[in-house]
């Protein structure tokens, strides 16, 4: 007996002896594990921490490019240095801009043919042809005088902060230069500003200016003389008071003008009628009237009511292209609302 106990005592001695081993490889196993784990966990720390330094760095190169490319101006043929293309939403304001302006324009120009209708239908019969060629004069003549100089002493600056630099007049871009330019990246294309459609409409109501004139001397200026004189309204008189107040100029409200509060008129009905009407005042003046009003006045009757009252329509369709028109652009709910 005292045998059997002494090897059940080995027995289980030897067992647990057996146990301790297996467990301490197990517990170096354990280690060497958790050291692996630990070695692949300082690794990918460090990738992660290389990868984001690498964001950092691109995202720091994309914002400085995006300011940088934010400083250029948007053009049609960009050369990435310089200049840039538009974005969607530039190309579409673009878009909304130009047919504005075109509309605009061409019902203010279509205004032309109201004036014509009336004054013909409020002459004699015998003159009007002459007030038909007057009228016609007025655009063709017109618009000579206005590509020559009017643009340019209106809106042709330079300026200086937003103000004509000498405050009285414009002195460049005379015959429309500076329109268009030439790219310089060897592609040799033709690049086009906004100055087109503005030139455009603006013209409109240069236009519109001098036919008012056409009215107040009906009857009583041969067709040379009132040539000369729309080619004078529209390259010199009406572009001088465009400058001094839409253009920028001494009464735009400036400190070195004769108020800084600013001259404001958002259609014209001092700028584009009171010049007009001015105008038509001083040629009537001069003029004096018509043979024989005074001594026969029956025969200076209106001679068609018709063409009188189709004028008139044709003015107040017109005149939804002179007001509308003149918030300058369309890309915005707030422009439209106010149009």
């Amino acid at each position: 007996m005292r045998a059997l106990g002494i090897y059940v005592l080995g027995l289980v001695f030897f067992s647990l002896a057996a146990a301790s081993s297996d467990l301490r490889e197990r517990v170096a196993e354990l280690e060497q594990l958790m050291l692996r784990q630990q070695e692949e966990m300082s690794s990918q720390e460090a990738h992660l921490q290389e990868t984001e330094k690498l964001l950092a760095e691109v995202s720091l190169a994309a914002g400085s490019r995006r300011l940088a490319t934010a400083d250029l101006v948007p053009a049609l043929h960009p050369d990435n240095k310089t200049t840039r293309a538009f974005t969607d939403i530039e190309n579409l304001q673009q878009a909304l801009d130009h047919t504005w302006f075109i509309l605009c324009g061409a019902l203010v120009m279509f205004m032309q043919a109201g004036f014509a209708m009336v004054e013909s239908g409020a002459c004699r019969a015998k003159n009007v042809q002459n007030i038909l060629m007057k009228n016609l004069a007025d655009v063709c003549v017109g618009t000579l005088g206005w590509w020559l100089s009017g643009w340019a002493f209106a809106y042709g600056g330079p300026k200086v902060d937003g103000l004509l630099e000498n405050s009285f007049i414009g002195t460049e871009q005379f015959f429309a230069s500076g329109f268009m330019s030439r790219t310089t990246d060897g592609t040799n294309q033709l690049e086009p500003t906004g100055s087109i459609k503005e030139w455009f409409f603006q013209w409109a109501f240069c236009g519109a200016a001098a036919t008012i004139v056409s009215g107040g001397v009906a009857e009583r200026v041969n067709f040379p003389g009132y040539c000369l004189f729309s080619f004078l309204m529209t390259a010199f008189i009406y572009p001088v008071c465009v400058a001094w107040t839409w253009g920028y100029g001494f009464l735009a409200g400036r400190s070195d003008g004769i108020s800084e509060v600013g001259y404001m008129d958002f259609a014209g009905s001092g700028i584009v009628h009171m010049a007009g009407g001015v105008g038509a005042l001083v040629g009537a003046s001069i003029a004096g009237p018509r043979m024989g009003r005074w001594d026969t006045p029956d025969g200076f009757d209106p001679h068609s009511l018709p063409l009188i009252v189709l004028g008139t329509m044709i003015l107040w369709f017109g005149w939804y292209g002179f007001n509308c028109g003149s918030t300058l652009k369309m890309h915005a709910a707030s422009t439209g609302m106010l149009a």
